[in-house]
C-alpha cells in the first residue's frame, strides 16, 4: 500500500479545479487528451510524475516505483 502525501489546501482544491475543468471540456473526438491534460495538471500542479517521465536529474529525493 501505498503512504499517503497531504497538500495544502489551496493547492489541492486548484488541482481539483483544473481536474473538473478538464472533464468539463472533454471533447470526444480527442479522448487522448484527456488523459495527457490529466497528467499534465497532476505533475504541474501537485508535483505527482509517473516514474517513465523521470529523467534522473530531478530535485526529488528519490524516484518511488510500485
Amino acid at each position: 500500500m501505498q503512504a499517503s502525501a497531504y497538500f495544502h489546501a489551496d493547492t489541492y482544491l486548484h488541482a481539483i479545479n483544473k481536474l473538473e475543468a478538464i472533464v468539463r471540456a472533454f471533447d470526444p473526438a480527442a479522448p487522448d487528451m484527456v488523459r495527457s491534460d490529466i497528467i499534465q495538471a497532476l505533475g504541474d500542479e501537485l508535483g505527482v510524475w509517473p516514474v517513465t517521465a523521470f529523467s534522473g536529474e530531478d530535485e526529488a529525493p528519490a524516484a518511488i516505483t510500485y
